[in-house]
């Protein structure tokens, strides 16, 4: 009996593993969105509020989309994105979030944004996290990028060029409890009808643990 439980605590352990990807060899960049179509994304939401449109990924206010969500765990990585966003919009990029939950809560979320918001919800912040330091561009109708790092506890927030975060989140009294592994996502328009979100060149460079 001992060795029948070891054995299936083996295989439960190898499969959960085969879902978190880590660096190849070569450390090659994937790239999460072929401009075609939603290929390598699970919706996790209603199919209507997505689409592929001029290479670019576009959700439109009160469809329903809710996220996106890679088809893959990650642990440590480099992810990369392109976004805009209408005026008075409301979206976000998310990092290692679970299936069941909230992304927002089982992981972290990037805001996307430009109404008034302090700095620990606006763009480019952990959203009620870690603030932003220094505040990023937040024009409207405008693509801006994210390059976001994670290694172990460490997370920082490049955007536009400029790092404006760059935390360990083990120092924080409750994100040292977040996960240190899960999927990427695109949040949906989080805004009423009338508003949008756009992503495109999406890629993620998966690092050694």
């Amino acid at each position: 009996m001992k060795q029948i439980v070891m054995l299936l605590g083996f295989i439960l352990a190898f499969l959960t593993a085969s879902f978190i990807v880590h660096a190849d060899e070569n450390g090659e960049t994937i790239k999460l969105f072929n401009g075609k179509d939603l290929s390598n994304w699970v919706v996790m939401g209603k199919q209507e509020g997505w689409e592929v449109k001029d290479g670019v990924i576009r959700s439109e206010g009160g469809k329903g989309g809710h996220w996106l969500r890679s088809e893959n765990k990650y642990q440590d990585f480099i992810f990369k994105v392109e976004w805009r966003v209408s005026k008075g919009g409301n979206s976000g990029v998310y990092i290692r979030s679970a299936v069941k939950g909230q992304p927002w809560e089982t992981g972290y979320e990037i805001q996307i944004s430009n109404e008034p918001r302090d700095d620990l919800h606006c763009t480019g912040s952990l959203y009620g996290f870690f603030p932003v330091k220094p505040r990023p561009d937040e024009t409207a109708d405008k693509w801006h990028t994210f390059e976001i790092h994670c290694k172990g506890t460490q997370i920082k927030i490049i955007a536009d060029g400029v790092t404006c975060v760059n935390a360990d989140q083990a120092k924080h009294e409750k994100a040292k409890f977040k996960p240190l592994v899960g999927y990427v996502g695109l949040q949906d328009s989080h805004s009423p009808a009338g508003h949008y979100v756009e992503y495109r060149n999406v890629t993620l460079k998966a690092l050694q643990k």
